[in-house]
């Protein structure tokens, strides 16, 4: 049986963890769960290409409207919502729900404390299903805070037949901390609002992102004096609804959650062209951390069963690229560790989108020594590149672009590999606190 997280991108979803831990934990082995990159355009097709065995999908953006298009059938709440985010296989066809509005409702109740007036940030698809299940805890009133007041104009004429038992107003998302509501729920994206003061008080904030928790409106809104609940809250319970959809069973929520804690806890990367000492000095911030240490070449060639050189001259580097992406994507969504990435792997967009929320470390050493610490190294098939100047000038860029903390790997006249080596990590360790 299988079932998969569809969307773009997709790289970051940790619907493959939740699901695959679930399946470990009832004794499922015939159950796999994969992920793919598909837009509302490629949806049609890959579903029409699918044999029985594929029992369900998770949605993500953009697919969370092209669904209903496809469905055979739409669930009542998706239609109201006017979105879905899992297709199940019925006798019938695919079948089109949503599970992130009992989520949401799940994952407040336990702090719910009967208000009837709550405030919205944000007005997109997220904001809709916060309505309605604001509406299901019996809330009334809403005011929808959003930079666009035409977005914000958009969702209470949605709401005024979706959600007809909810009063919406519209306010300037600047006024949100002065409102008064004692539940606010932020569908915003990550950052978006950090900074703003909030006033003390009793009440709810749940805040949708779930990586890097906790948050700095997290943390503001805990330190006002509000009970905060994360975006893995909810995560964690519509992953628990499309699960018992998919199989008819549900794992236990305790397992699920301390699977998801573990993974959204930021990874410390390190990324660098080749001779930086990413996987000597990784080792090291592993052991002196007390975490565990992945070199995803080294893990890519003990499941390929051949060396990194083998696999590009037998199938040629995007093969390679590919196998790399997915490997890492695993790595960076699974448990807490140190990680060592191969020095081309951040020309993969998918790769430098699954390392956002990470600590991100950039080893920077100059050409002409990377070449000399490497030598001719016939396990290394980039040294045969004629561009590899450029190639090198090219990388630089693209490791500033993904580094949150960049290291000199240079060392001094007359050190050791091991005195280099202690240096550099003693200068990592540093640099991350």
């Amino acid at each position: 049986m299988k079932a998969a997280v569809l969307g773009s991108p997709i790289a970051h979803s940790l619907s493959p963890l939740l699901h695959r831990t679930g399946y470990a934990s009832l004794g499922l082995d015939e159950w796999s769960y994969q992920r793919f990159e598909l837009t509302a355009a490629d949806l049609p097709g890959f579903l029409a290409g699918l044999d029985e065995s594929w029992r369900g999908f998770s949605l993500t953006m953009p697919l969370k409207q092209a669904c209903l298009e496809v469905a055979d059938e739409v669930s009542p709440l998706a239609a109201r919502a006017g979105a879905g985010n899992t297709l199940v296989r019925t006798e019938s066809g695919w079948r089109a729900d949503n599970t992130d509005i009992p989520g949401l409702v799940a994952a407040l109740r336990p702090a719910w404390q009967g208000w009837t007036s709550a405030a919205v940030l944000g007005a997109g698809a997220t904001a809709r299903s916060s309505v309605l299940a604001l509406e299901e805890l019996g809330v009334t009133a809403v005011t929808v805070y959003a930079r666009r007041p035409e977005q914000a104009d958009d969702l209470i004429c949605w709401a005024a037949s979706a959600a007809p038992g909810v009063r919406l107003t519209a306010a300037d998302l600047g006024a949100w901390t002065w409102g008064g509501e004692p539940a606010v729920l932020s569908t915003l994206p990550a950052g978006a609002i950090d900074g703003f003061g909030i006033v003390p008080g009793d009440g709810l904030l749940f805040d949708a992102v779930y990586a890097g928790w906790p948050t700095p409106l997290a943390r503001s809104a805990e330190a006002a004096g509000r009970t905060v609940v994360g975006g893995a809250e909810l995560l964690l319970a519509q992953a628990l609804l499309q699960f018992e959809q998919f199989t008819g069973r549900r794992p236990d929520a305790g397992l699920l959650r301390a699977a998801l804690a573990a993974a959204i806890e930021p990874k410390i990367v390190f990324v660098g062209f080749m001779g930086a000492g990413k996987t000597t000095v990784g080792r090291a911030v592993a052991a002196r951390l007390g975490r565990p240490f992945v070199d995803t070449d080294e893990l890519i060639a003990a499941v390929a069963g051949r060396s990194i050189a083998a696999i590009f001259a037998e199938d040629g580097e995007p093969f390679f690229r590919r196998l790399e992406a997915e490997a890492i994507i695993e790595v960076l969504t699974g448990a807490p560790a140190v990680v060592s990435l191969g020095g081309g792997a951040v020309g993969s967009r998918a790769v430098r989108e699954a390392l956002a929320g990470h600590r991100v470390v950039f080893l920077d050493v100059g050409y002409d020594e990377a070449l000399a610490r490497v030598g001719a190294d016939s396990g290394r098939p980039v040294l045969a590149r004629p561009d590899l100047p450029q190639l090198y000038a090219a990388r630089q860029e693209l490791y500033r672009e993904v580094a949150t903390v960049t290291v000199s790997s240079e060392g001094e006249p007359g050190q050791t590999r091991a005195e280099l080596s202690d240096q550099i990590t003693a200068r990592v360790l540093t640099a991350l606190g």
